[in-house]
């Protein structure tokens, strides 16, 4: 899984995503939890990116598979602040 998200960071930057963080739980009860992060423009430019990169056999063919993988998961949407 993290290979998959290192190389989906990969293609990310290069179509202008922004960059992202892959990290890996090393202090928890359970050591099998990798987090990416990715801090980005607007919410509305990043759907649109992740429409057109869905499309693109790179990222499906980086991505194959990995459901596989998880067991669970969440997705959470920050603002930052200032």
């Amino acid at each position: 899984m993290v290979q998959k998200f290192l190389t989906l960071a990969k293609f990310s930057q290069q179509m202008g995503m922004g960059s992202m963080r892959v990290m890996t739980d090393v202090s928890a009860e359970r050591y099998w939890t990798v987090v990416s992060e990715m801090e980005v423009e607007s919410i509305e430019k990043h759907q649109e990116l992740v429409r057109k990169s869905s499309e693109m056999k790179e990222i499906q063919d980086a991505m194959k598979g990995y459901h596989d993988l998880v067991d669970h998961g969440r997705r959470e949407i920050y603002q930052i602040e200032k």
